[in-house]
């Protein structure tokens, strides 16, 4: 958050000092649609959405780019790896976060993974606390879609971020016990490429086109934006 204060930016937005205790600069009774209403306006939040697409931009798509490169992921179609030609990588991430605001008493979600609520499977979720998250404010999530290991993704300050499987694993919040408030930033990216070949395969670690067009992206398409990545020749195996 050094380099991209999102937490000071989005108290600047909100009009308070300290997000963690904005359930004290704030009316304790107020709509957090009212709460949130300078994020509807196009110029009150032009410097947060500059600041967030910059982050993902420039740190989270690079740092998705290298974990897929490692894995050797962009070569497991067999049949662009026959063609051995330059490929296009497409990351497709979401264009606003969502922001969730757990005050002091409150809970957030219950337990659920995001397929349900008509995202991609194709997915990756990204979890970003703007204040420190512990014990009961913090979200619990599972390790493996279906083991139901809850563990908690807890930060003792700003600056750490979480990535994992939200659209297969179950994750939600309990109530709130702590004297803070949570604040949050949830986001998803997907990896694609544009390909030439027709023939699906199975073993393609990315994911295809048309598993990516969920609920979002048909009824609001400014939902998701897009990075291509040009990489060159394909290695043959």
């Amino acid at each position: 958050l050094e380099t991209f204060p999102l937490d000071k930016v989005l108290a600047e937005t909100l009009g308070v000092t300290d997000l963690s205790k904005l359930h004290l600069e704030r009316p304790r009774n107020e709509d957090k649609g009212e709460m949130m209403s300078p994020l509807r306006n196009r110029g009150s939040r032009r410097r947060f959405h500059q600041m967030f697409d910059s982050f993902v931009v420039s740190h989270v798509i690079p740092l998705l780019h290298s974990q897929a490169l490692s894995k050797g992921i962009f070569y497991t179609n067999r049949h662009q790896l026959h063609r051995g030609k330059p490929q296009t990588i497409v990351y497709r991430y979401q264009a606003f976060p969502s922001i969730n605001i757990v005050r002091p008493g409150e809970c957030s979600t219950d337990p659920h993974c995001d397929m349900t609520q008509g995202h991609s499977i194709g997915n990756i979720s990204f979890h970003i606390p703007l204040t420190a998250t512990y014990a009961t404010n913090a979200v619990y999530v599972e390790s493996r879609p279906g083991r139901e290991d809850w563990h908690p993704l807890s930060t003792s300050a700003p600056g750490l971020g979480f990535q994992f499987d939200g659209a297969r694993c179950l994750h939600f919040n309990l109530k709130n016990e702590t004297d803070i408030t949570r604040v949050s930033l949830n986001f998803r990216v997907a990896i694609t490429r544009v390909c030439d070949v027709t023939e699906y395969d199975p073993d393609d670690q990315l994911c295809c086109p048309e598993l990516l067009n969920d609920r979002f992206s048909q009824e609001n398409p400014g939902f998701y934006d897009e990075v291509e990545v040009s990489m060159g020749d394909v290695q043959r195996s």
